[in-house]
């Protein structure tokens, strides 16, 4: 019976014990989203889809605020297309995430058409928009480890997190603990130029072809400028694209810019518009910009915040 119970406690124990060294190791190798659920509440915050997540880089964004004379410390909240688009579920998981105590603190919106667009058919039709990824069913945004994002929302064995696979395409992933995603990839202009190929493919036959700008979409993006002027100051930026890409939002938007003005206008903060010029800026696919010249981007950024005070 002794030796029973000591290989059933040895049972219960290891796979404990496994799962608990598991949780632990999950890191910003482990996908795109983890690490921004495992830190806390922010005062300062980058939000928007994956150009501001891999194109705004909050170290960087410090340095020169804080050289300004402002202590900031920022963080990046960004993810993608379908996960944060200005929306309900992003407004309130971006509720959740900042620290309620927050007062003079510093916020960059990145905008663009698909950050207030929609699926095309839901709005045609006019049924309410609902946002099912996990920006909008995760309870809790700061939390280390987070359990739930990782038993609920991580998608692949938990094992993979210790035991990574080699052929895993994401490897060239890192998400750093401040939030920014950087990507290690091939900046050759051959590989470029064939990743900037495939990504025009996907928005011109399909996401264009699928989505629409959003009149709900652009009131919540709204509603995130009121509860964001409450903790300080709020910037709305525009990155730079490739021209090939722009023409496609343009084709889908084409008063974007003019109705970003006017929201800005409406609400008292700024609207920076960094203009799209080929030469200018090297991007790893057309639609997200190499490491570099997102420390480029940002310090322009920086720049802009401290023209008029913050």
């Amino acid at each position: 019976m002794a030796t029973f119970l000591k290989r059933l406690t040895l049972f219960m124990v290891l796979p404990f014990t496994i799962l608990i060294v598991t949780l632990y190791s999950a890191d910003g190798r482990t996908d795109p989203f983890y690490l921004r659920f495992t830190t806390p509440r922010q005062a300062s915050m980058v939000l928007g889809t994956s150009r501001a997540a891999q194109g705004i880089q909050p170290q960087v964004l410090d340095s020169i605020l804080n050289a300004g004379g402002h202590a900031v410390r920022s963080f990046n909240y960004g993810f993608a297309i379908g996960y944060s688009n200005y929306g309900k579920a992003y407004y309130e998981s971006i509720r959740k995430k900042l620290d309620p105590d927050a007062r003079n603190g510093v916020f960059v919106l990145a905008v663009d058409p698909w950050s207030i667009a929609g699926d095309k058919k839901t709005i045609r039709s006019g049924k309410e928009e609902v946002d099912g990824t996990f920006i909008a069913t995760l309870a809790c945004v700061h939390m280390d480890p987070n359990v739930e994002y990782l038993l609920k929302e991580y998608d692949k064995p938990l094992l993979n997190i210790i035991l990574p696979d080699p052929r895993k395409e994401d490897d060239r992933l890192t998400l750093h603990k401040d939030g920014w995603l950087e990507t290690d990839l091939d900046l050759s202009a051959q590989a470029v130029a064939e990743r900037t190929s495939r990504k025009v493919d996907e928005y011109r036959n399909t996401r264009l072809k699928n989505m629409l700008p959003s009149a709900w979409r652009l009131g919540y993006l709204g509603m995130t400028i009121d509860l964001l002027k409450e903790h300080g100051t709020v910037l709305l930026v525009r990155l730079p694209i490739h021209s090939s890409i722009l023409r496609i939002e343009d084709e889908m938007m084409p008063g974007f810019d003019g109705v970003m003005q006017r929201l800005a206008q409406e609400k008292n903060v700024r609207y920076l518009k960094i203009p799209a010029d080929d030469k200018a800026w090297t991007f790893t696919d057309g639609n997200h910009l190499a490491p570099a010249d997102g420390a480029r981007v940002t310090r322009l950024i920086g720049q802009e915040l401290l023209k008029n005070g913050l």
